[in-house]
């Protein structure tokens, strides 16, 4: 547990003004935060739990380690700060997602929720799914894979049917908490869309699909906007967490859907990196598009969407180094890496990396991949390494850039945002080797925290005051003397990844 104070707590306090909860269960921790209507962060708390892993790609979470992670968090701020608790006047919450979750007629979790990294469905869309995989493109906008909660609905009918038997209602992470706070069994748009089983085109369930699968559509919950208020939280729960009788809960969001949301970001064309332990970039657009390649997500606004590809180990890939290379957990250690990689040149001295250490999703969908590094020597110095891990990145991040729209990519630099982008080294060779101004918004508060607050405002009635990202606080522009070697080593890069792909599935 940790907590800490962004802005002169005593001051806030006496102006008396509204304050918003935003939290944010992600795939590690839960962190919720008090947020004033200009958006300013006032306090902020986090609260891990742990991830069970299983053969054959399974990853699950335990449901009320969820809530408990809320508890503690909230209990926290509450705590620290009774005055701001007693300002609350409403509250959502974002998620990781999609997951499968299952709860019985008495509210009771089936069982584990299965989370996005769960790969165990891989056969179901071989064997199953591939023979609709037209018509699932065609309302769906999304590939099929085993992150989408489609292919693990059927891998469970057809694996666990007892579970599937049991279950009452499917609900997504942040619906789990919102049933907790509630009583109410919701899902929001945006986590409905990471189904595979939202119509696009009408925004409501697929019957189609449900009958083509065999699969029981009164088991999904009512969809509504992301910030349709389901009304104040229960009493005893108020008490619990330590917030005002008749707190305002709003449905909330997908994680990655409250970032570029709580940056102000809605325009067409705007393009938006997420940096931490894996990285998404997305590009906002104002109609849906189809790309195998991306995920289509649903942005907050109504009439807003946005196409993302994440790479799955970017900071994870320099925490892998740390801590299996160097064998240390020591925090401070990444400062050092980047003055080390700094001392390093362009192209690593030929050191290629690609960052695939735990298989990768967009573009390439393939959980058979694996980290491989290329062109070091006896004279390769840690720096080097360490350069080439920031590049590999990099170069995951061009492949996605690749794949947007060309029509709709109209703006001139990237809004960047979270941890990666506390190194001023691996912000400049991400903007050279993309090509593009990054505008950096090194916030200290947490952009999803931020983003899901924004729509408890907005559930209140009372819209944000200001768009966040009004003032980058750093602007990296690309280097022209890098182009050359960069653009050798992308290509490089590309060859490398065709070139060892087969070797990881050699076993089918």
């Amino acid at each position: 547990m940790w907590w800490h104070i962004l802005k002169q707590e005593s001051q806030f306090i006496l102006s008396h003004d509204p304050v918003y909860l935003g939290i944010d269960v992600g795939t590690s921790s839960v962190k919720a935060g008090f947020v004033s209507q200009s958006g300013e962060g006032l306090l902020q708390a986090s609260s891990e739990y742990p991830t069970y892993y299983g053969p054959g790609g399974q990853v699950e979470q335990e449901p009320w380690d969820w809530w408990n992670a809320v508890v503690q968090a909230v209990q926290s701020l509450t705590t620290r700060s009774p005055q701001l608790a007693k300002q609350v006047r409403s509250l959502a919450v974002s998620c990781q997602a999609p997951t499968l979750l299952g709860i019985d007629s008495d509210g009771a979790p089936v069982g584990r929720g299965l989370i996005w990294m769960d790969r165990r469905a891989e056969g179901v869309c071989r064997c199953v799914l591939s023979p609709h995989q037209d018509y699932i493109h065609q309302y769906s906008y999304n590939r099929i894979d085993p992150y989408y909660m489609l292919s693990k609905l059927v891998w469970q009918k057809q694996f666990a049917p007892d579970a599937y038997k049991k279950t009452d209602c499917y609900l997504q992470i942040n619906g789990w908490i919102l049933y907790q706070l509630t009583g109410k069994k919701l899902i929001d748009v945006s986590n409905a869309n990471l189904t595979q089983f939202l119509n696009v085109d009408t925004l409501d369930w697929d019957e189609t699909i449900f009958r083509l699968l065999d699969l029981d559509i009164q088991k999904m919950p009512s969809i509504v906007p992301c910030y349709y208020s389901a009304g104040p939280i229960r009493p005893d729960v108020a008490h619990l967490l330590g917030l005002p009788v008749g707190t305002l809960v709003a449905a909330g969001c997908v994680d990655g859907s409250a970032v570029p949301y709580g940056l102000g970001l809605e325009e067409e064309g705007a393009i938006f990196e997420m940096s931490g332990t894996s990285s998404g970039i997305g590009v906002i657009c104002d109609t849906p598009y189809f790309n195998p390649k991306l995920s289509l997500m649903k942005h907050v606004k109504d009439d807003k969407w946005f196409l993302k590809g994440s790479t799955s180990c970017s900071g994870g890939s320099l925490v892998w180094f740390r801590d299996k290379v160097e064998q240390t957990q020591d925090p401070s250690c990444f400062p050092v890496y980047s003055a080390l990689a700094e001392q390093s040149v362009p192209g690593a001295n030929g050191v290629l990396f690609l960052p695939y250490l735990n298989g990768e999703r967009a573009p390439l969908w393939d959980s058979k991949l694996r980290g491989v590094l290329l062109g070091f020597s006896s004279a390769t110095e840690k720096k080097d390494l360490l350069r080439a891990i920031m590049e590999g990145t990099g170069y995951a991040l061009r492949t996605i850039l690749d794949e947007f729209p060309i029509e709709i990519v109209l703006h001139s630099a990237i809004h960047g945002t979270g941890g990666g982008y506390r190194s001023r080294i691996w912000s400049q060779i991400k903007a050279d080797i993309l090509q593009m101004p990054i505008q950096v918004i090194q916030q200290q508060y947490d952009a999803a925290v931020l983003g899901v607050a924004c729509i408890a405002m907005e559930a209140a009635g009372t819209p944000r005051e200001q768009q966040y990202i009004s003032v980058p606080e750093t602007i990296y522009v690309p280097d022209p003397s890098t182009v050359p070697v960069y653009q050798k080593q992308y290509h490089r890069f590309r060859r490398l990844y065709a070139a060892t792909r087969d070797l990881f599935h050699c076993e089918e």
